[in-house]
């Protein structure tokens, strides 16, 4: 009888675990189709030198006018530069995608991810280096704020972009989960991986929105600041010497303009 009754416990709990209790191995990148192309010693970028040197001003240009350094709303025009999904000056996203390799991302600021086989979560864990551009860690909390401020006052487009995510949440001070409302877009993980990170610290001081234009230039964790700004006409991005992750790999041999 007693045997009987561990056995229907056992079935009971078996059948109410969730879907995101299953595990998964953290992995430094991930591929939707097969296996990335870089494995975890590479040095660099296949097609980046390592040894470039730093310096020099590159001078480009870009149609239409901006009246805004705030790239995430759909009021204003950002400036060319801000951009947030893939490369961005000033933001680091939680991974990166190498431009020799489709469907394939490599961690950025996050220096593992976590995909269970039924894709039904993702999990991202947070490099302790990370920083921003005052010193202050990347958390956690940075990466669930940015993910809910993008889906209540970000431009529409995000959520539609992230609408099959049911929740996020901190798991850690460096560890935060995504848990999907089905696990039919095996595409998901890869498109939060490029979701560019704020600074909670920052934009929730009184007086600052990110719902909002501003021509303040903002704060970043990326390999540039914001310089000069004459709005409507020219930005500058000043390379930021104490760019927290200008040795990984991924970036190694890029960002070499200082300005």
């Amino acid at each position: 009888m007693l045997q009987k009754i561990l056995l229907a416990a056992t079935a009971v709990m078996v059948v109410s675990l969730p879907a995101f209790a299953q595990t998964a191995t953290p992995q430094p990148a991930i591929a939707m189709h097969g296996d990335v192309k870089y494995g975890q010693d590479f040095t660099h970028l296949d097609y980046t030198n390592a040894d470039a040197p730093k310096g020099g001003t590159l001078k480009l240009n870009d149609l239409g006018t901006f009246d805004s350094l705030n790239p995430f709303i759909i009021k204003g025009s950002p400036a060319a530069g801000l951009t947030y999904l893939g490369q961005s000056l000033v933001y680091d996203s939680l991974m990166e995608q190498a431009n020799d390799e489709p469907f394939s991302m490599y961690g950025l600021l996050a220096e593992s991810i976590e995909r269970p086989a039924d894709n039904s979560w993702v999990a991202f864990n947070l490099r302790k280096e990370a920083k921003w551009a005052d010193g202050k860690p990347v958390t956690a909390d940075d990466v669930v704020w940015t993910f809910n401020a993008m889906m209540e006052k970000g431009a529409p487009f995000f959520k539609a972009y992230y609408g099959d995510v049911k929740s996020v949440t901190a798991t850690s001070p460096t560890r935060v989960i995504f848990k999907f409302a089905h696990n039919d877009n095996s595409e998901l993980p890869l498109i939060i991986s490029q979701l560019a990170i704020l600074p909670k610290h920052y934009w929730t001081v009184e007086g600052r929105d990110i719902g909002n234009t501003t021509l303040t230039p903002p704060l970043g964790n990326g390999p540039y600041k914001i310089g000069t700004v004459t709005p409507g006409r020219s930005i500058e991005y000043i390379r930021d010497p104490n760019y927290w992750g200008k040795d990984l790999p991924i970036n190694r041999g890029r960002f070499n303009f200082d300005k």
